[in-house]
């Protein structure tokens, strides 16, 4: 499998810029720099074989469950520390579960100030804990927890929590729109990554897809999906919108 290249400083400008984007993915973060940056390491143990990420969009929120089929791929037992990197979660109704078991996690925000590309194949990103004097930046959750396995075990992960769009979703007008930014990269930190299946479900408000950064199919009224056996280069940047019917009505 090829490996994703390092995203370029130009791409995460980009991603800055945008209205309340998501952060998500997971990687293990490499101690102690926890508090303070966040370097996340490969992991040459534990395998991701498969990402289901399922996006259900209801008016302004959008409901996200990433669902992640792993294993490890060594004979001796495993265990890391794990951090899913989001948005603000709103209500904060987050849940991690293992092969269908809540599993206990912590949460803690960060400011987001920069990304520095190591020498190395590991990534940083520098996060100052909130509230930090003159640290203005992309505001993150980080949701950690720990992972264990045992020689050889096949397990699923998933995290869920709810987001509230970017873009102008609550708008009763043609500008009405939202957006969804989602940090595909980390995955790309697992000693190997085989399939991403990406499934999007959007509501009468906003149900045509605009523009995406991958090559969704329409598979039935209103959903979406994209499937591919490697991580696509760069991160998903989703925009949704009004159909024509809609806005002509709205203008009125």
């Amino acid at each position: 499998m090829k490996r994703l290249p390092a995203v370029s400083a130009f791409v995460l400008a980009l991603l800055l810029l945008q209205p309340m984007p998501i952060f998500a993915n997971m990687a293990a973060p490499k101690d102690p720099d926890v508090g303070t940056s966040i370097t996340f390491e490969r992991s040459d143990a534990l395998a991701v074989t498969e990402e289901v990420l399922d996006i259900t969009v209801t008016g302004s929120t959008a409901d996200i469950t990433a669902a992640y089929s792993m294993r490890n791929v060594t004979d001796q037992p495993v265990s890391t520390p794990v951090m899913f990197l989001a948005p603000n979660t709103g209500d904060g109704s987050v849940e991690v579960t293992v092969d269908g078991e809540a599993v206990p996690f912590s949460m803690d925000t960060y400011t987001l100030t920069y990304y520095k590309e190591l020498e190395t194949e590991d990534w940083r990103y520098a996060m100052l804990s909130y509230g930090a004097k003159n640290t203005p930046g992309e505001e993150l959750v980080g949701i950690s927890f720990q992972l264990d396995a045992e020689p050889g075990q096949a397990f699923e992960v998933t995290v869920s929590y709810p987001y509230r769009l970017g873009g102008y979703p609550d708008y009763n007008y043609n500008v009405k729109r939202g957006e969804i930014l989602y940090y595909l990269a980390p995955a790309a930190l697992w000693q190997d990554f085989q399939s991403l299946t990406i499934n999007l479900h959007l509501d009468s408000d906003m149900p045509v897809v605009t523009q995406s950064s991958v090559p969704f199919e329409k598979v039935s009224s209103r959903t979406y999906q994209y499937c591919s056996d490697t991580l696509p280069k760069g991160n998903l940047e989703i925009e949704i919108d009004q159909n024509k019917f809609q806005e002509a009505l709205s203008t009125l």
